[in-house]
């Protein structure tokens, strides 16, 4: 089990030591507290500062030109909050600017069509105005037979731009166009005036800066200081003891047991109860550590459940190859992930998720192989390397490919409530987990080998010779019987009544439990066919690759531009193809763990542990 094993730790101390003794165990890192004040517990506390300066950082960090040269003190007269102060007024201007720049933008675009002109001051027309249209070049005869006075300024794609001069609205069949009361010249004036505002504003951002290494030094300790502080809040004390419990790692006591000792503090431990919800603590190798995320997306497990890392780590990445399904596609992923390595090795984090997109990258590959498809087509060198079924290759195999599919569902289901009967071993529920795995199981090889004419039975019986003949039929039996036990298992032991009492009312009830417990069937029905999405997605992918290769070799024919039009046709459909795979990787590898395992496998929901600990150096 990768959950760490945790015990309740307890100190009691004097009350003055308290803040020193709380900053010493933040320094350990090794703690989620517990809140013994009977307050809101967990409620972070908000300061306005902490917020302005976190807001400035990330203004900075958005800078598209960082200035090499970090500050390692503040000038005389300069601090955290005037920095912080001075970066959030540059954001304001900078956005205030931005909109302008698109406010003028829009009125350019309005006023293009019409040309350059200066609205006249009503004295100057006697009252009369005008009036601007944007009509159908077709409408214009209902002018030309009208007394307006009226003015063409541009006709484009049969449209018309028309002036109307007159002191009332127009009786006419249109609507006029409301037009910035300004000309053109004074608004490409302002426009160059506010661009250069930006680009003025673009260089102070980026000499700002200079200051964010101290910023985040500050913010840190800032969120240090809020930490202890909530820490003291969450302790119990009266005028003269305080009282603080944690959980902790059991592999950390002896050290807490020392700081006790050192601190001249009473220090006892304890096992969790069993009503007790300790927080979760995972804790894996960093070669799979980077599915710990994948599975906290969706759930913690719960204290005393199991950790599904590893399945996570290695079905995940199976998932994403099948739905992937093209080894070319694969090798693009792995040097994107080449030129992206040093920076997914900064720190222990993103080496960990490094590591999950590394087995991504080799299942791609290694699964892209074995369908025989490098972008959409196999080259003859490497047809040996392909796994074929009646002579065809895995991709075009389309019943074996339906029948892998679900066959990987049916044994990640039935691994599922395997795990959840060695998890609830000597509780009537794991010998339902048991029935389910047998069910499941036995419904999958019962169906496979229910009919003569399955063409299943052809590549999964293949090269037996005459064997095959009993393959089948003992195949069929062993269904029916896991199948059969599986049921009985469901219906005897969905109940938690006594299986040997006396009373009829019980029995009555065991039976009722029993068949609400075998409605689930069409849900592992329903589960098992969901597994399906890993054939249908890969072959569509398969079918899209293959589709644009077609297109480009028809483009080849074009006379002159035909190979650039194929090769930038091939580029794109291959890059779109790849994007989908990733996006249908990603969501439907996530959901066939999270939904489907998971709902077989972890009933039980915990909460994280949050290590009270120092963020600044």
């Amino acid at each position: 089990m990768a959950i760490v094993p945790l015990q309740k730790v307890t100190f009691y101390g004097s009350l003055p030591d308290r803040d020193a003794v709380v900053g010493g165990l933040q320094q350990m890192g090794c703690l989620h507290l517990v809140d013994l004040s009977g307050q809101v517990p967990n409620k972070p506390l908000e300061h306005a500062d902490r917020n302005l300066v976190e807001e400035a950082i990330r203004h900075l960090e958005a800078s598209p030109v960082q200035n090499a040269n970090q500050r390692q003190q503040y000038k005389d007269d300069l601090n955290c909050l005037k920095v912080a102060q001075l970066a959030l007024e540059h954001q304001k201007l900078r956005d205030e600017f931005s909109d302008r720049r698109d406010q003028l933008h829009q009125q350019m675009d309005t006023l293009s069509p019409w040309g350059e002109f200066r609205w006249p001051e009503v004295h100057e027309t006697a009252g009369v105005r005008l009036w601007f249209y944007v009509i159908p070049e077709r409408e214009l005869s209902i002018l030309q037979n009208s007394a307006l006075v009226w003015q063409l300024i541009r006709q484009e794609q049969q449209t018309a731009y028309v002036v109307i001069l007159s002191v009332d609205q127009p009786d006419v069949p249109w609507v006029s166009k409301v037009l910035p009361q300004r000309s053109l010249s004074d608004i490409q004036t302002e426009l160059v005036a506010v661009d250069e505002n930006l680009e003025t504003l673009h260089w102070q951002r980026a000499e700002l800066t200079r200051w964010l290494v101290l910023l985040r030094r500050d913010l840190n300790e800032a969120d240090d200081l809020l930490s202890r502080l909530s820490a003291v809040n969450a302790t119990l004390a009266d005028q003269r003891l305080y009282v603080l419990q944690a959980w902790a790692p059991k592999k950390q006591i002896p050290a807490l047991r020392e700081f006790a000792k050192q601190n001249r503090l009473a220090f006892t431990t304890v096992a969790p109860h069993h009503d007790e919800q300790p927080p979760t603590l995972l804790k894996n190798p960093s070669a799979v550590a980077g599915a710990e995320s994948a599975v906290t997306f969706y759930i913690t497990p719960g204290y005393r459940a199991w950790d599904p890392t590893w399945i996570m780590f290695l079905s995940f990445a199976v998932f994403f190859a099948m739905i992937v399904s093209d080894a070319a596609y694969g090798m693009v992923f792995g040097l994107g992930l080449l030129l992206l390595w040093g920076r997914l090795s900064a720190t222990a984090d993103l080496r960990r998720m490094r590591n999950l997109f590394l087995a991504i990258v080799v299942a791609t590959i290694g699964y892209g192989v074995l369908a025989g498809s490098y972008f959409g087509t196999t080259p003859q060198s490497l047809e040996w390397l392909q796994l074929k079924i009646e002579g065809k290759a895995l991709a075009g195999n389309k019943d074996a490919m339906m029948m892998l599919s679900l066959g990987i569902g049916v044994f990640h289901l039935a691994l599922a409530n395997v795990i959840m009967a060695w998890q609830q071993r000597g509780a009537n529920t794991s010998w339902v987990a048991i029935g389910w795995a047998l069910g499941i199981v036995g419904g999958y090889v019962l169906g496979l080998f229910a009919q003569d004419s399955n063409k299943a039975v052809v590549w999964l019986a293949e090269g037996l010779g005459q064997a095959r003949e009993t393959f089948q039929p003992q195949l069929k039996l062993a269904g029916q019987w896991g199948l059969g036990i599986g049921l009985g298992l469901i219906f005897l032991f969905s109940s938690n009544r006594p299986l040997l009492s006396a009373k009829p009312a019980d029995w009555a009830w065991r039976v009722l439990d029993g068949l609400l417990g075998l409605t689930n069937v069409s849900k592992a029905f329903g589960d098992a066919l969901s597994y399906l999405r890993l054939f249908a997605l890969g072959l569509a992918g398969a079918q899209l690759a293959v589709t644009f290769n077609n297109m480009a070799e028809s483009m080849q024919q074009i006379p002159g531009v035909g190979m650039l039009l194929a090769i930038l046709l091939l580029v794109l459909g291959h890059g779109v193809n790849m994007v989908l795979g990733i996006m249908g990787g990603v969501v439907h590898g996530l959901r066939l763990n999270c939904i489907e395992f998971f709902n077989w496998s972890l009933t039980e929901e915990g909460h994280p542990f949050r290590a009270f600990r120092k963020k600044a150096a």
